[in-house]
């Protein structure tokens, strides 16, 4: 991760942050491939394995070899099954998991009904349907770039010196620092992503020594920007 992570190098923080976590995503799908390789396959040949030498083991004692053989794959098998529910599960976003649940059959299941759920099909800007995904990237992007430090008529207006205590509230107006944000990714869901990269806070928690700077940046260059939007 930490190798993935630093090979990006770019004076902005947000495209900083952003190129680093598709390159690591990248990378992080390659070295799953290489070294878990297909896990479906995997299980069926351990399967097969156990089977055959369970069988062997109504007619005969195992040797001493065999014996072992069969604890090892047996270990290899519980491994992989526990690896297929978590991948299934991940995709799927299912926030709780019955012990001793392994059928993937319905995460597949939930992974097809979500991606169908979120896919945004069409967009109106200005009276007019737009379906292109690039126009709509684009439309989504100019409609938020827009929205930090518009101001919006108010029908009436509230005293707040009447309704608050006085108090000191100048930490609500300070930067974010390190803990600040650290505290809040501890207390996001471990198994649930918080936006469409992927990355769940369970990665965050486990990789924070690596990814800690650049969510800071992130947080300081928002803070400097206060009222501006993105392009100003």
């Amino acid at each position: 991760v930490a190798g993935a992570w630093h090979s990006v190098h770019d004076d902005d923080p947000f495209r900083r942050l952003m190129r680093r976590m598709q390159i690591t995503a990248r990378k992080l799908t390659s070295w799953s491939t290489r070294t878990v390789g297909n896990v479906r396959l995997k299980l069926a040949i351990s399967r097969e394995l156990l089977l055959r030498l369970d069988s062997a083991q109504e007619s005969r004692p195992l040797s001493p070899h065999e014996d072992w053989l069969r604890r090892q794959i047996k270990a290899s098998y519980l491994s992989l099954a526990s690896l297929e529910r978590t991948i299934a599960q991940q995709r799927a976003r299912i926030a709780t998991l019955k012990d001793g649940d392994a059928n993937t059959s319905f995460f597949h299941r939930q992974c097809t009904y979500r991606r169908q759920k979120n896919r945004i099909h069409s967009l109106t800007v200005d009276g007019a349907p737009i379906s292109a995904p690039c126009d709509m990237a684009a439309a989504a992007y100019a409609h938020f770039d827009a929205l930090p430090g518009r101001k919006t008529p108010r029908d009436c207006s509230l005293d707040l010196s009447e309704l608050i205590t006085p108090t000191n509230l100048d930490d609500l107006d300070a930067p974010f620092d390190a803990e600040e944000i650290w505290n809040a990714v501890k207390r996001l869901p471990a198994q649930k992503a918080p936006g469409p990269d992927g990355y769940n806070a369970e990665f965050l928690r486990a990789c924070w020594p690596i990814v800690r700077q650049d969510f800071v940046d992130v947080f300081q260059r928002l803070y400097e920007m206060r009222d501006r939007g993105f392009c100003s």
